[in-house]
């Protein structure tokens, strides 16, 4: 099972995180996603299986707390072919408890992924996920990604504590 050190914040009108990501040293652009998120139930944490328009499908399983901080999340990948095939499988057998379209501009510093997404029916947020490794122990994970919303000016904006699944249904309600 891998491991991220993570916390999503919404971006405040007005605030050009992509700039201010495009002149940081050492992140790179890795371009533009558009991804499709259809979740199942599941007896132990979130199982998505994720469509990714001109990519293939991962099926994708976590856990994680549900708070406002930076948190641990443990996660399973595993990519997958027929992913149209697997979504029908997936809502016969288990049933769809909801989905999440967004487009994510992705970057990369070091052991940190950067997504900047822009979610349907949410708005926009910045999600920062330090990804945990023997070279890359949790605590220095957490100073990281830290040290990154400093940087991006986003360290005083109160961290979003659930999933964008469960904004939408709080949204909705």
């Amino acid at each position: 099972m891998a491991r991220n050190i993570e916390i999503k914040v919404r971006i405040p009108a007005g605030h050009d995180v992509e700039a201010l990501l495009e002149n940081e040293p050492d992140v790179r652009d890795a371009g533009v996603l558009r991804q499709y998120d259809v979740f199942f139930d599941s007896p132990r944490g979130r199982l998505k299986l994720r469509l990714e328009e001109g990519r293939g499908a991962q099926l994708i399983h976590y856990e994680r707390e549900d708070a406002p901080v930076l948190r641990r999340s443990d996660y399973r990948i595993v990519e997958v072919e027929e992913g149209d095939s697997l979504l029908a499988l997936l809502d016969a057998a288990l049933g769809r408890i909801g989905e999440v379209r967004k487009k994510r501009r992705l970057f990369q510093r070091h052991h940190v992924r950067i997504h900047v997404d822009d979610v349907e029916e949410l708005g926009r947020f910045l999600e920062l996920e330090a990804v945990v490794d023997d070279a890359h122990p949790e605590e220095e994970c957490a100073a990281a990604a830290s040290d990154l919303l400093r940087r991006l000016g986003l360290h005083e904006v109160e961290p979003e504590r659930l999933a964008y699944l469960d904004l939408i249904a709080e949204r909705r309600s």
